[in-house]
């Protein structure tokens, strides 16, 4: 049908329409913020700059719901005195070699990223005096030190078989080449400070930190025994001042078995 010009119909307004039908749903149907309850916080998606993955929305929720620090094969598995692996004898997989040692594949490959660092700081070259050690090696070397030492003494220098971060393949004895790759000077040594400072952006953590955390670690300090426990945890540990696995989880001290 044809319409004189001046009785044409115009266009239909779509955007009117639907702003109108938007408003009038939201009137029938209140949603959003205003069906939220009273003192409700809405989000905006932005996280606070430096803010890990981990942290973001979790700040109420317990960091062993985190990570898994009960499994052996876990990069997070605690293991003291206290939390014997499980299967004790347990036998990692992919190990790689480095030298004389044996090493985790995550832990080796963040490994020859830390010696290259300390390298290029000139402060020496990295070698592994100890990486993996099977529940037989354990066992041997748990018993020398207690025959040497005496049960007490020597169990803070060495665990009992099914108790080592060794048996993880997780866990490394550092030194340099120019120590011999000695462990016992290596604390006073210039990699050892950069590398209690700076190992956490590779993922370790200098697991038996001082002598004052020996009550919750089980341990004495170990400036060489580096574990590898990933580089978020690390950090997450790092940026909230706290040194032991024990301390970060909330898990009882492990001073003795």
């Amino acid at each position: 049908m044809r319409f004189p010009r001046e009785f044409k119909p115009k266009p239909t307004n779509w955007k009117v329409v639907l702003t109108t039908a938007i408003a009038l749903a939201a009137l029938l149907f209140p949603i959003g913020v205003a069906a939220m309850p009273a003192g409700a916080v809405v989000s905006t998606g932005d996280v606070p700059r430096g803010t890990s993955e981990v942290e973001r929305n979790t700040s109420d929720v317990p960091r062993t719901s985190l990570y898994n620090t009960d499994a052996a094969s876990s990069l997070q598995v605690v293991v003291n005195k206290k939390r014997p692996l499980n299967p004790i004898d347990y036998l990692p997989k992919g190990k790689v070699q480095i030298g004389y040692a044996w090493v985790a594949k995550p832990a080796a490959e963040a490994y020859a990223k830390l010696k290259a660092a300390v390298s290029a700081k000139k402060l020496g070259t990295l070698c592994i005096n100890s990486g993996y050690r099977s529940f037989a090696s354990q066992k041997i070397i748990h018993a020398a030190k207690v025959a040497q030492l005496g049960k007490a003494a020597g169990e803070r220098l060495a665990a009992r078989p099914g108790h080592s971060e060794h048996q993880t393949g997780l866990a490394i004895d550092v030194s340099t080449t120019q120590l011999g790759c000695r462990i016992g000077p290596f604390g006073s040594s210039r990699a050892s400070k950069w590398i209690a400072q700076n190992a956490w952006q590779y993922g370790f953590i200098v697991r038996y930190p001082s002598n004052a955390k020996t009550s919750i670690t089980g341990y004495v300090w170990e400036p060489w025994h580096l574990r590898f426990v990933g580089v978020e945890l690390a950090t997450d540990m790092r940026s909230k001042k706290i040194t032991t696995l024990e301390e970060f989880f909330g898990l009882p001290a492990a001073p003795r078995y």
